[in-house]
């Protein structure tokens, strides 16, 4: 995610909070100070109120920092990366570098979240029930911990892919089937059905009964669609270009710029060949890459005079890859970065060829007319 915070690192964990924790914390702060405490244990200060807000706010997410870290160990032991955890406005999500290579597997990683929660929120309650007095405003807090983490574990259990339902019945698919590509398919499919449902409970929410509790179920909805979407298409692309290398699928066929041109000529050479960007060479050495992005930055009168190398990205900022570099990986990263296009190198620093997103959506159109899905 953008626009995030690093926290701490947790066995060589990166923790970040995203921008968007803060609204969501500075409301739950609200509500626990304002009414939940109040109400609960009447009579005390409005000091002792926001501090009991605060500190129970901060345990709310760091029972949902434990969560992902239940699915992280777990994913770490079965030999899975952790790239990153990170805390939004909807809870958390610990980004794995790559997926379970198999059913149990992925099993396993899933399971343990709701697990987590679960075990959390006996502990709470055992703590309630059989240790602390009733009536205080400690208690009551950790009851508060309790129910939370009940609900978020019986809310991640909901069949909607991504969320540990969807994935924990993609496991079940995915054994049966022995089809990861099926397994995604029919869990998003059932996710996808479950988001729109949730968006038009919500739409009859606000316009029949005139609660903007509708508003969260449209947007939660909506996010868990997306999200399902996007994990499918990537899986898609993962299937796609799996065992193929860059060289398969760049393109060879190159018109290059020399830096001492000027941005008058290489708009010429945009027009004419219609190319997104030139490699930027002299002689066998490659300087960088011009793309028509780059001549917007200086104005359409100072063209005639303005040489390429002032405008290019040069090649220590670009993307450089090896023409036998699997082209998953190289998807991947792309997508990762918002990179648009990459040079391809030989190892002795020759330029091979030029990789960019048409490239391989090209490739995309071609198997899916060709191939066998």
């Amino acid at each position: 995610m953008n626009n995030s915070l690093r926290l701490m690192y947790i066995k060589g964990i990166p923790v970040e909070i995203h921008i968007s924790w803060f609204l969501i914390f500075f409301l739950f702060t609200i509500s626990l100070a304002q009414s939940y405490f109040p109400i609960m244990i009447e009579g005390l200060s409005t000091q002792v109120y926001w501090t009991a807000g605060i500190i129970t706010s901060l345990l709310v997410f760091a029972s949902v920092l434990i969560h992902e870290l239940g699915h992280s160990f777990v994913a770490l032991n079965d030999g899975i990366p952790i790239k990153k955890i990170t805390l939004f406005i909807f809870g958390g999500v610990a980004q794995m570098e790559v997926e379970p290579k198999n059913p149990k597997s992925e099993f396993r990683v899933t399971a343990a979240g709701p697990l987590t929660s679960f075990t959390l929120a006996l502990l709470a309650g055992s703590l309630y029930y059989f240790i602390l007095s009733p009536g205080s405003i400690f208690s009551e807090a950790v009851f508060f911990i309790a129910r939370i983490n009940i609900i978020m574990a019986a809310f991640n259990l909901i069949p909607a892919f991504p969320l540990d339902g969807g994935r924990l019945f993609r496991s079940i698919i995915w054994h049966f089937s022995q089809n990861m590509l099926k397994a995604t398919r029919i869990a998003v499919a059932i996710g996808s059905a479950l988001s729109f449902f949730a968006m038009g409970a919500g739409f009859v929410i606000i316009f029949f009964q005139g609660n903007l509790f509708g508003i969260w179920l449209i947007f939660l909805g909506w996010l868990i669609y997306q999200a399902g979407q996007s994990s499918y298409s990537q899986l898609v692309f993962k299937d796609t270009f799996s065992g193929i290398k860059v060289s398969r699928i760049m393109s060879t066929n190159l018109q290059t710029i020399s830096p001492d041109a000027t941005l008058e000529q290489v708009a010429d050479n945009f027009l004419h060949y219609k190319y997104g960007a030139f490699p930027v060479v002299y002689g066998s050495t490659t300087h960088g890459i011009v793309t028509i992005q780059d001549l917007k930055k200086i104005p359409r009168e100072k063209w005639p005079h303005t040489p390429v190398v002032r405008v290019m990205t040069p090649l220590k900022e670009c993307m450089v890859i090896n023409p036998e570099t699997d082209a998953a990986e190289v998807m991947m990263k792309m997508a990762s970065q918002n990179i648009g296009r990459a040079l391809v190198m030989r190892e002795n620093g020759d330029l091979a060829g030029l990789l960019s997103r048409t490239d391989m959506m090209r490739f995309i159109q071609m198997h899916m007319v060709l191939g066998e899905e």
